[in-house]
Formats: C-alpha cells, sequence, structure tokens
C-alpha cells in the first residue's frame, strides 16, 4: 500500500530527514553508506523496524546529528550543517541547513519566543511545467511561534516560498506566500502539501483513493489540469517538502 511507504514513525520521519538533509533522495546508496541493506533502511524510515542504539549513534558519529532529536524529536537536528557525501545539492537539503543553522535573532525577540523563518526564491509550480529556483535563502522573517503553532505547524521547521501558476485557484493565487511546515512529511487526505517529484517543486492537494494510490490534484476544476498518481512502485519517485500551513496573497 502506498500509505504505509509514505506515512511514518516520528522517528521514521527524522532518519527520512537526516537522509534528505545529507543530499541523498533515495535510499540506495544512502544505505550502502551506512552498509546496511536499502530495504532494512526502508523498515526504519517507515516504521515498520527500530533500530538499535548502534545504528543511531552511527549518524552521530556521520553526520553529526544530536541524539536527543533522532530519538526525541528534542531540540535541533545538529549544530553543525550537514556534510553531503554529494556534490549535488537538492532543495530539501538547503531546507534542513537553513533550518537547523543559527537563526542569530536579537536577545529581544528570542525573550519573546520568536523565530527566524527562512525564505526560499522557489516558485512551487500551481501549474504546469518546471520551476527553476534558487536553494539558497534570500531572507528571513521574524513570527512569533504561538502564532505558527496556532497554525498547526512546528515553528523551528517552518520556511517560506512562493507558487506560481493557476492550477490551485482558488485556494492559492498566483504568485502567494506560502508558510511551509517540513516535519509534516505524513500525507493525509486532503491537505496541501509542497512536493519535489523529479526536478520540479509543485504544491498540490493530496487525496488517498481506496486502493492505497496517492493522487496529487488541482484545485482549479476549470483547468484541465492532470492529476498524478502514485503508488507502491513510484513511493521513491518523490519527496514530501512539507506541508502548506499558511497562505498570503495580496487582495
Amino acid at each position: 500500500m502506498a500509505r504505509t511507504a509514505i506515512a511514518k514513525t516520528p522517528l521514521g520521519q527524522r532518519l527520512t530527514a537526516v537522509r534528505e538533509a545529507a543530499g541523498y533522495p533515495h535510499r540506495k546508496q544512502f544505505a550502502e553508506l551506512l552498509g546496511i541493506h536499502a530495504e532494512t533502511l526502508g523498515g526504519y524510515e517507515r516504521g515498520d523496524s527500530n533500530p538499535d542504539i548502534d545504528f543511531l549513534a552511527f549518524y552521530k558519529q556521520k553526520f553529526s546529528v544530536n541524539l536527543d532529536w533522532l530519538i526525541a524529536g528534542e531540540g535541533r537536528m545538529s549544530d553543525h550543517v550537514l556534510d553531503p557525501a554529494s556534490g549535488s545539492g537538492t532543495f530539501l537539503t538547503h531546507v534542513m541547513e537553513g533550518l537547523s543553522a543559527d537563526k542569530r535573532l536579537p536577545a529581544q525577540l528570542v525573550a519573546a519566543d520568536f523565530v527566524n523563518l527562512p525564505q526560499y526564491d522557489v516558485r512551487a509550480s500551481a501549474g504546469r511545467g518546471l520551476i527553476p529556483f534558487n536553494e539558497m535563502p534570500v531572507s528571513e522573517t521574524a513570527f512569533e511561534r504561538s502564532f505558527l503553532r496556532n497554525l498547526g505547524g512546528a515553528p523551528d521547521f517552518c520556511f517560506m516560498m512562493w507558487s506560481t501558476g493557476d492550477s490551485m485557484l482558488p485556494t492559492i493565487p498566483d504568485n502567494s506566500l506560502l508558510i511551509v511546515d517540513s516535519s509534516q512529511n505524513i500525507v493525509d487526505h486532503g491537505r496541501i502539501y509542497v512536493f519535489s517529484v523529479g526536478n520540479a517543486i509543485v504544491v498540490k492537494r493530496a487525496r488517498w483513493r481506496m486502493d492505497g494510490k496517492l493522487e496529487l490534484a488541482s484545485d482549479n476544476l476549470s483547468g484541465n489540469y492532470p492529476t498524478e498518481t502514485f503508488d507502491a512502485d513510484r513511493v521513491e519517485d518523490f519527496n514530501v517538502v512539507g506541508r502548506v500551513i499558511f497562505i498570503g496573497h495580496s487582495s
């Protein structure tokens, strides 16, 4: 079932986040680096089985991962930028690096419980075609943590990006500013997510079918936008960047 392959336990989500932050969108090469079978790693990331402490310790030794974060979700992923073995960065890699870096907030904002959200010069396609993007954050904006929590987000895992196109009208107009929570990569029916599909970054509504397949659908029914369907055989073809928790646009 595709849903079982995508939905993960909290530990599985964090294991997946480390792999993606290290620059490995697929499990096979990362499993080779770890010295285990890809299916074993897949079981850990899906939550079908639990790794032992020696396995988790390797993440600390190799990638400087904070074990308190990895095991219990406390604190940050790492106090250091992860060192991808592959030279080719990915959007997810830069997102996780940006979120784990020191935000350098003024002391008064830290005391007031603010967090800086990085903004990426990414145009998530709400239409057709591939959207080029610059992977480095172009700015940061301070938000109250309580505001982000009220939106259903985890403040330390949120970032901002832009949408383009009309396929998600009327929900998401063209050139809308999105706040995305990268910790929410368990795909729930009916919610809107940002997906990395091949070389494209797209924003779509997720719909689970009765046969267990996942559809990435558009809200603009009059636009005749195709719905892309993923089953268990295609689960590695895309990554869940995060759930859209806020949509901002001019009137």
